[in-house]
């Protein structure tokens, strides 16, 4: 390395065990209203849990269409009991199809009622969120993920999408772009689904070839521009 240029830091990949698309759809529906509500809020709006705890309604903003749309503002979290900023500060995040039907849903509310609520109607305490949500994924016959694991759903689906990675660094409250970008690595679903589409293609391929003759078929299925260097 030249003199006078410092190492940049070794940073890991991040390798994420999280729900796919159809394990997220059945856990929101079967979850039970109001314990919906906050699963929605993570896996749609990409809250953090004690950002899920500090939502208010004066910080919804549905846009009333009927379609979805609308904002909400993050404005504060709830961490054992007590009120903090959010980790890193303020930020609105549009708000889902998915989400906006549940919350369009419930009318009879304060605007300073907290969105997330238990059952008797108290606000929703980060040890009963943790404990629904394991009784429910057991209940489902799911992998057991904390519920975290719907914030990180929310921030790769954004990204799955086409979502601008300065973007989504917005949505997820994350302060700097490396946070967000480690996102953007394979998550585990993408790595099993890359082996098994390899292993297809192989499969197409006749085993009692030359390790050349096998290698020039498979690479043919893969066009190459006239000189491009592979």
């Amino acid at each position: 390395m030249p003199e006078g240029i410092p190492a940049l830091k070794r940073t890991g990949q991040l390798v994420l065990d999280i729900p796919s698309d159809s394990e997220v759809h059945a856990i929101v529906t079967e979850a039970p209203y109001p314990l919906s509500t906050a699963l929605k809020l993570m896996a749609y709006g990409g809250l953090r849990p004690n950002e899920v705890r500090g939502l208010r309604w004066r910080d919804v903003r549905l846009d009333g269409n009927g379609r979805g749309g609308g904002m909400m503002t993050v404005r504060r979290g709830v961490s054992f009991g007590q009120v903090h900023s959010p980790k890193t500060g303020q930020r609105d995040v549009p708000i889902a199809p998915p989400l906006y039907a549940e919350l369009a849903e419930i009318t009879d509310h304060e605007l300073d009622e907290h969105v997330a609520l238990m059952r008797d109607g108290r606000p929703l305490s980060q040890s009963a969120l943790n404990a629904a949500f394991a009784r429910l994924v057991k209940r489902l016959g799911l992998r057991h993920w904390p519920v975290y694991a719907l914030r990180h759903y929310a921030i790769t689906a954004w990204l799955r999408a086409g979502v601008p990675v300065h973007v989504v660094q917005r949505m997820a409250g994350h302060r700097n772009l490396s946070t967000t970008a480690r996102y953007t690595h394979m998550v585990q679903g993408d790595l099993m689904r890359a082996v098994e589409l390899f292993g297809n293609l192989l499969a197409t391929v006749p085993e009692r070839v030359g390790p050349s003759v096998r290698s020039a078929a498979v690479f043919s299925r893969f066009p190459v521009a006239e000189g491009e260097v592979v």
